[in-house]
């Protein structure tokens, strides 16, 4: 991080005042191979060293610019890794453990549910807000699948329950839109608009001279 505050961030500078767009798209693109090859040679995992590049990059001014440069690597890439993680299910432990992976599921979603409502109602957000912000993070994260597979590859936990993990994650992200998708169409038409239900008029007290 400092390296990146005080080496990366001129280079970046230097590099934008040659106005070329396909050189500091190529820069960036290798300030983050480059430090995911660093992390890997110290036995670190690549994905924590994307990471770390992505904080750099979007701490520096040039945040706006890169986030436009990127954004068709990040659609290709992100693809990608959806693909790999699909790839990586084991379909048939979720068949033969469906009840007990479906309840963890379930109950994930509704814990960190309550505790996104919980925080909505202390930020003081209204109704309608808080029950899409609780909804749309009611999933486990996709940075949990890399948390998995690289615990996975150090032992730290067994190949059963490594891919039971990543089940549960899988579908918990598969459920959420359709708990968002649900929440527009049934409970906010139903419940939400009746928060502006019996607000009195704005008073206008103006006058003309």
């Amino acid at each position: 991080i400092v390296t990146g505050k005080y080496a990366i961030v001129p280079l970046l500078r230097i590099i934008a005042k040659t106005r070329l767009r396909e050189l500091f798209t190529a820069s960036a693109l290798l300030i983050v191979v480059g430090i995911a090859s660093l992390m890997g040679m110290v036995g670190l995992s690549p994905a924590l060293g994307t990471f770390l590049a992505g904080v750099i990059l979007a701490n520096s001014e040039f945040k706006h610019e890169l986030e436009t440069d990127l954004d068709p690597f990040k659609g290709l890439l992100l693809g990608l890794f959806f693909i790999a993680v699909g790839a990586s299910i084991n379909f048939g432990l979720i068949g033969d453990n469906a009840t007990l992976i479906l309840s963890i599921t379930v109950g994930i979603i509704i814990i960190k549910t309550l505790v996104l409502l919980a925080i909505g109602k202390f930020s003081k957000l209204s109704f309608d807000q808080n029950m899409m912000f609780a909804i749309g993070l009611s999933q486990v994260g996709e940075f949990a699948f890399v948390t998995f597979s690289f615990a996975r590859q150090l032992n730290i936990l067994e190949k059963t329950n490594s891919d039971m993990l990543m089940a549960i994650t899988a579908l918990s992200m598969t459920i959420t839109p359709i708990l968002i998708l649900a929440n527009e169409k049934f409970i906010l038409p139903r419940i939400g608009i009746k928060e502006h239900e019996g607000k009195p008029d704005d008073v206008i007290e103006e006058k003309n001279k």
